[in-house]
């Protein structure tokens, strides 16, 4: 069982009601770190005291913990939900293709631009910021990337077109 020390009084960085663990204990007195992180003892006289003493049961530390994974829960939910919209491709944003089983005119690592959406299987239509071709994505088809991956995939591209055996390394 944990104990821990719940002040009565505010006073020398502790804050009334609010609980302490106890780090050590010897007969009537206890030690804890308060609010500054620096460690006080405590004295148990029976009259006027700052503290009372508070044991944590089992019960306790599980309704505690099962408290503490419902709000845990909460937040990583919220945090796919953001997650999921942050990567969800909207017009305007580059992508590189991934698969090319729907699509005729561009291979994997291809980079698009979306440039219209719509509500069919196939939503999002990808234009190759260079040529001007296009076609239409399903989502699972593309990976969303920022512009500046886009700029230096297009420009790799474009290096290894004109120097096949070099690429960027090779310029000089």
């Amino acid at each position: 069982m944990a104990k821990y020390l719940r002040m009565l009084r505010d006073g020398a960085d502790v804050t009334a009601g609010k609980l302490y663990g106890v780090i050590t204990e010897s007969i009537g007195a206890y030690e804890i770190k308060d609010d500054a992180n620096d460690s006080h003892t405590f004295y148990k006289t029976g009259e006027g005291d700052r503290f009372e003493i508070y044991e944590e049961t089992t019960a306790d530390i599980l309704a505690s913990k099962r408290t503490q994974l419902a709000a845990l829960t909460a937040e990583i939910t919220q945090l796919e939900a953001q997650l999921a919209e942050e990567s969800r491709l909207k017009v305007g944003d580059y992508a590189r293709v991934t698969d090319t089983s729907s699509v005729d005119e561009f291979t994997i690592d291809d980079v698009v631009r979306i440039s219209k959406y719509n509500g069919t299987a196939f939503p999002l239509r990808g234009e190759c910021p260079v040529s001007g071709m296009s076609e239409w994505f399903s989502p699972a088809a593309l990976t969303k990337i920022t512009p500046a991956e886009a700029h230096a995939s297009l420009i790799a591209k474009i290096d290894a077109h004109f120097n096949p055996e070099g690429g960027a390394e090779s310029r000089g």
